[in-house]
């Protein structure tokens, strides 16, 4: 599912990014941003693509209530 956003940037990088556009280097601005969003994660942190995808795992797995938040293990008297 894709989902529209609205954005706002100074205009020197909007008037040389889209510059990159129309060079034909990306078919329009939306490619631009998605890839630049892409190449941003891939090197966010030094995270690997299998860490990215062990951390989405976890994300879900937290989501759907299978894991204990820090409230829950102190109950059971765990602690992080």
């Amino acid at each position: 599912m894709d989902v529209r956003i609205n954005l706002m940037m100074p205009e020197l990088l909007y008037t040389e990014s889209m510059a990159l556009v129309k060079k034909g280097l990306y078919s329009n601005y939306s490619e631009l941003v998605r890839q630049a969003v892409r190449e941003k994660l891939n090197r966010h942190d030094g995270v690997s693509e299998e860490e990215r995808k062990l951390l989405e795992l976890i994300r879900e797995g937290h989501r759907n209530g299978h894991f204990l938040n820090e409230k829950e293990m102190a109950k059971h008297g765990l602690r992080l």
